[in-house]
């Protein structure tokens, strides 16, 4: 899969966005999202996805 890596500015913003007292591994799984959000979005703005029909071909091979 990869590092999924995440800016302190978007760290920042989702403690800014928080509440006040926070579960520790809340506030992870929230970084683990958002870092894999961000890592797809880049994959789809720089053409590294299937179409449904590749994927639908990719399935039949299995």
């Amino acid at each position: 899969m990869g590092n999924l890596v995440i800016d302190k500015e978007k760290i920042q913003e989702l403690l800014d966005n928080a509440p006040d007292h926070v579960v520790i591994d809340d506030f992870i799984d929230q970084l683990i999202v958002s870092a894999k959000i961000e890592k797809a979005l880049d994959q789809l703005a720089n053409g590294q996805y299937l179409t449904s029909e590749q994927l639908d071909d990719e399935i039949k091979k299995w």
